[in-house]
């Protein structure tokens, strides 16, 4: 995944550290009125976690906005790692999908066609705890 997460992050228009990240996102949303796709890398993520997860999930987001999941105009996907988040069009971010695995165009829509036609995945239990951490019961 490094060579494809390193493309990935090549496509950032700008580079946020972590702390002023509420105040540039905002920003863009109030002056473009962009939508914004936020992600967290895991530090041992690879190349099928954004391929089986993010963008799957990110095709059905931009949908429910009423914008092309197939071109991911007037979205911005944020991906952060380690104390930055990337910001990418999404426009961007999908074109690199189909560099990285090869498709063409039409191969591409059709891959497209196929994530907003499945059922949406849940998380495993174990990826759930990870996220959400069991918290203490109320103090009475």
């Amino acid at each position: 995944m490094a060579d494809d997460l390193g493309l990935l992050l090549s496509k950032a228009f700008r580079v946020v550290p972590g702390p002023r990240y509420n105040e540039v996102s905002q920003g863009l949303r109030e002056t473009r009125g962009l939508f914004f796709y936020e992600v967290i890398l895991p530090p041992d993520s690879r190349w099928e976690f954004l391929r089986d997860r993010v963008y799957p999930s990110l095709a059905r987001y931009l949908q429910s906005k009423s914008l092309d999941p197939g071109t991911g105009g007037g979205a911005v996907v944020s991906l952060f790692r380690r104390d930055s988040f990337f910001l990418i069009s999404g426009a961007d971010f999908m074109e690199t999908y189909g560099s990285i695995e090869g498709l063409d165009p039409q191969a591409f829509q059709a891959r497209v066609l196929g994530w907003l036609s499945a059922p949406e995945e849940h998380e495993t239990p174990e990826e759930k705890d990870s996220f959400r951490p069991t918290l203490p019961a109320p103090r009475k």
